[in-house]
């Protein structure tokens, strides 16, 4: 399963990174609508299958662990202002942040990749609700990363190179990650629960839903909730 995931990950990256590189740009509304449906199941699945799973081990730990991922995630994006570009609807005021998106963007890829390997160690719908959380978003992301990168003036085979690299850094964070938790204790596991299902709940709500609150894309109101029901037809059907 990781293995599965980490290489469609990498393909949702490359795909929006290419596909800025090729065209300059995407159609906003329909980036708009894949916006909705991923944050739609990026705060479902936090809710009604990490933080459940993860208190079900260790309640303490995974609220702790939830509570340390909105603070990293804040003081992260606080200090390189990459979530003023980070969703690539608009034009980007900021020029001179290619690096620097590169750096932050790489290292929250990494934790996506931990958030891979627990799904693949959980198994099953959480598992699968996890990894399709992960994977869902991953293509925004490929898409913030090459806008900036040509806008800071980087030419496009520059930009190719450390897309590249930026995309491997999931499936290298999921390889790294999974060997340590074969014998994870409880309280360790609803640690890394809790740290996932607040990095989705931070993506979703910080991230993606101020801007289209801003850019009011009426079909996007409609979409959003369908990311809940995606999410909760796996839940239900992985239970039978």
């Amino acid at each position: 399963m990781v293995i599965i995931f980490s290489l469609i990950a990498l393909a949702f990256t490359l795909a929006g990174s290419l596909l800025v590189i090729r065209y300059g740009g995407l159609n906003r509304r329909f980036l708009a609508w894949s916006l909705a449906f991923s944050s739609g199941v990026l705060v479902s699945v936090a809710f009604m299958d990490i933080l459940p799973a993860g208190v079900a081990l260790d309640a303490d730990r995974a609220y702790y662990g939830c509570l340390a991922a909105l603070l990293a995630i804040f003081l992260v994006e606080s200090h390189t202002v990459v979530h003023s570009c980070n969703e690539a609807i608009e034009d980007c005021a900021v020029h001179s942040l290619g690096t620097v998106a590169f750096i932050a963007l790489s290292l929250h890829a990494l934790t996506d990749g931990v958030s891979l390997a627990v799904g693949a160690k959980t198994g099953g719908a959480l598992g699968t609700n996890i990894a399709l959380g992960v994977v869902l978003h991953k293509f925004s992301g490929g898409v913030a990363l090459a806008s900036l990168l040509l806008k800071s003036g980087r030419d496009a085979r520059t930009t190719s190179r450390m897309s590249l690299t930026f995309a491997l850094m999931t499936p290298l964070g999921a390889f790294v990650t999974a060997p340590f938790l074969a014998g994870l204790s409880q309280p360790s596991m609803a640690l890394l629960l809790g740290l996932s299902a607040g990095s989705f709940i931070y993506i979703a709500m910080a991230d993606i839903l101020p801007e289209l609150h801003r850019h009011q894309e009426p079909l996007a109101r409609l979409i959003y909730p369908f990311g809940y029901a995606v999410a909760y037809l796996i839940k239900k059907l992985g239970a039978h």
